[in-house]
């Protein structure tokens, strides 16, 4: 009798430990400490999806170094999440290279070229900071130089560039990369305590989203 009760009594210790152990892991990340909440909610479009963004900046090493990780982490997201990138506008070349992502996006050629850009930066030493030699570089990569020029220069891209700003203030958003999720949360590295650890944030931040579902 004395063994079962020191069995049972085990048992009940290891079910205590890990039910405060799952407590410990829903709630280690702290608003305020490990990421922010935006003072006025973005409004988010009504298509049942999770929004998530990354700010990033194509000079930033940081964004360059993550970018892989990324990748991977954003290919496991879930059909119910929607992940999308702003390019923001401060430091050197901030508005050239909104200008070149968003001209890449509207010709139909990010997904081939997005990495590239990294690497021409950050492999190559090309800083693609003026308008002639982003043109080159696209050339190099199969793009009509005449439309890129087009294309880079029109008003369709000067809105896009803009709405950028604006979705940047409303966070405010002064590190890259960094992630919003719904609207809601913003999360950087600093917040989160490392680059990597902001991709958990961020899942963690995702989880609750679709917790809060009805």
């Amino acid at each position: 009798m004395k063994t079962w009760r020191i069995a049972t009594g085990v048992v009940l210790l290891l079910i205590v430990g890990m039910v405060h152990a799952q407590g410990l892991m829903i709630s280690r990340y702290v608003e305020g400490e490990h990421y922010l909440a935006a003072k006025q909610p973005i409004d988010q479009p009504d298509d049942g999806k999770i929004h998530v963004t990354e700010f990033f900046l194509y000079s930033c090493p940081h964004c360059y170094h993550l970018e892989a990780d990324l990748e991977t982490w954003r290919d496991q997201l879930g059909d119910d999440v929607e992940f999308s990138r702003v390019p923001v506008l401060f430091s050197a070349g901030g508005e050239p290279y909104a200008r070149l992502y968003y001209t890449a996006e509207k010709l139909g050629v990010l997904e081939q070229v997005h990495d590239k850009i990294f690497a021409a930066i950050h492999e190559q030493g090309r800083r693609l900071l003026s308008e002639s030699a982003m043109r080159d570089f696209m050339v190099d990569q199969g793009v009509d130089g005449d439309r890129f020029a087009e294309v880079y220069e029109s008003d369709e891209i000067t809105q896009k560039v803009r709405q950028a700003a604006q979705a940047m203030q409303a966070f405010p958003v002064t590190a890259t990369p960094s992630i919003t999720v719904a609207g809601r949360y913003y999360v950087t590295g600093r917040t989160a305590g490392s680059n990597d650890r902001m991709l958990e944030v961020a899942d963690y931040l995702i989880s609750q989203q679709r917790s809060a579902r009805p």
